[in-house]
């Protein structure tokens, strides 16, 4: 018709499938998905191997010098070096992960509630307990029986609860133990999450070392014909000795401290590790006595 022009040329543009803006290229510039990608076998096995790649290169970039150079990794991290290395959290709970595992392969935990006197608690102090608590009858209307059905088997199930909730505990304690590491140090690195990353840092070196000792132990069961458990008490000093170690030459690299200040803030972090883990185990102890 005259006066109307239309130009056949004139296409509806590609939109991305996923958030639906305009495609100009391969890749969405928007949200980043690939529109040339169609659902194949193919396809599954090179993300796959893609997502295990970028684990490893990011993953071992941050292991390796976690382990041999105590300190480098939160300060390149806290200095800007961010994409280089894995997130600290993350670093962390795959170390947990693992540590634990191994743990509840190597060891038998077992939980012993023992009186004011010395006595080991059982059955028959059930009702005495029961009294303690009253106050929590609201909420708890059975005490005693709880606390019976927590000790009909010897306490296995208790201890099984319990072995569960310790990554639990453990998670909840490090921001306690990165508050007290900020008190020290607040002036050296003024925002807790730096604190924090150091911490995070510190345990993960702990779960790897601790790991490569449980290995050990397991394999040394296996040849010697012992318990692995037995051999991971011999190597609990070596452990404590080279974290204790690995803290001083972290917290020196890090905080840039003095000798003096870095051994008090050593002794200040394992009493804090100390006092708040025995809480949390203690709370956790009694939250499983009381559900069970």
């Amino acid at each position: 018709m005259p006066g109307a022009t239309t130009d056949i040329n004139a296409v509806e543009p590609r939109r991305c499938a996923n958030c639906g803006a305009a495609l100009s290229g391969r890749y969405c510039a928007k949200c980043g998905q690939d529109s040339q990608v169609t659902l194949t076998v193919r396809h599954f096995l090179e993300e796959f191997i893609e997502g295990v790649t970028h684990f490893d290169s990011t993953f071992w970039r941050t292991i390796l010098p976690l382990l041999f150079r105590p300190g480098l990794v939160t300060e390149r991290y806290l200095g800007g070096k961010r994409k280089f290395y894995a997130p600290p959290v993350r670093t962390y709970l795959v170390l947990s992960v693992v540590y634990f595992l191994l743990v509840s392969l190597t060891t038998s935990m077992h939980v012993h509630s023992v009186k004011p006197g010395g006595q080991e608690f059982g059955p028959q102090d059930c009702a005495e307990f029961a009294r303690g608590f009253a106050w929590l009858k609201g909420v708890v209307p059975d005490i005693e029986g709880s606390c019976l059905r927590a000790q009909r088997d010897q306490g296995r199930e208790l201890n099984s609860a319990l072995s569960g909730s310790l990554p639990k505990v453990m998670f909840l304690v490090l921001p306690l133990v990165a508050l007290v590491q900020y008190l020290i140090y607040r002036r050296q690195r003024p925002a807790y999450v730096e604190n924090l990353i150091f911490i995070l840092h510190f345990q993960s070196f702990y779960f790897l070392v601790g790991s490569l000792f449980l290995l050990v132990a397991l394999g040394a069961a296996a040849v010697f014909s012992t318990t692995a458990e037995k051999v991971t008490s011999s190597l609990d000093l070596v452990l404590y000795t080279a974290a204790a170690v690995y803290l001083f030459v972290a917290t020196r690299r890090v905080y840039h401290g003095g000798v003096l200040k870095t051994v008090i803030s050593i002794f200040a972090l394992a009493a804090a590790y100390t006092i708040l883990w025995a809480l949390a185990v203690s709370i956790a102890g009694m939250y499983a006595i009381l559900h069970a």
